[in-house]
């Protein structure tokens, strides 16, 4: 009768039961169903950020002095100390121009320092490095990326500020023509910089093409929703 007995209450016969969770070879158990990850990620995931490259804004502060060659070192202590001179003439060039429209001079005058106010606070904003600035800079004022123009504007700006006729003025002047060499001297002595302004144009002219074919977009489904 034994060998009639159904198979499920025979001990001697296999029960089938769901598989053990698999354990890896150094004998630590399966993760479990909360597990963030497994094992092997957890291993492999490295907690230290990766090294970067050089910034692709003009800082120097995010730099790795360590890639650059040994001639190029001192090359984020020379892009720091050109951005705060740059921001710090600016600021000068601001303040110089209010202080001649507040002197009520000629309407000549009056219109320069309008001018030089706003090519101001454009070269600050510039410098700020905030990304939403920089795609309206690079899409109205594009030439500002350009070493050679942005040369131009400085000795423009400089120019305007020695025809205010004052101490100020022309000290302010002197200024701007001092900075407008020291950047080109930067990026004549530095190449590894060049190439990094070359990067952050191709990366401007590509935020620009992709806030471009959106208005285009939107200018398109406004048109034909309007139509119909």
């Amino acid at each position: 009768m034994a060998d009639e007995a159904p198979s499920w209450l025979n001990d001697d016969a296999p029960t089938a039961t769901s598989p053990a969770p698999a354990s890896d070879a150094a004998g630590e158990p399966a993760p479990g169903a909360f597990s963030l990850g497994s094992p092997d990620a957890e291993a492999n995931s490295d907690p230290t950020p990766a090294a970067s490259g050089p910034a692709t804004g003009s800082g120097g502060g995010g730099l790795d002095a360590s890639a650059l060659p040994e001639e190029e070192k001192d090359l984020p202590k020379v892009i720091l100390i050109m951005r705060l001179a740059n921001m710090g003439v600016s600021i000068v060039l601001v303040a110089c121009s209010i202080i001649t429209m507040l002197t009520l001079p000629s309407p000549a005058t009056w219109v320069l320092a309008i001018y030089a106010s706003c090519g101001g606070l454009l070269v600050c904003c510039l410098e700020t490095q905030l990304k939403f600035l920089r795609v309206i800079i690079a899409m109205n004022f594009g030439f500002l990326f350009s070493y050679f123009y942005r040369f131009l504007f400085y000795l423009i700006l400089g120019t305007v500020c020695w025809a205010y006729n004052s101490i100020f003025g022309k000290a302010t002047g002197i200024c701007m023509v001092a900075v407008a060499v020291f950047n080109t001297y930067v990026l004549i002595r530095y190449p590894s910089y060049r190439k990094m302004r070359d990067k952050i144009a191709e990366e401007e002219d590509k935020r620009i093409e992709a806030r471009i074919s959106r208005e285009v977009k939107k200018q398109a489904i406004k048109g034909f929703t309007g139509s119909r």
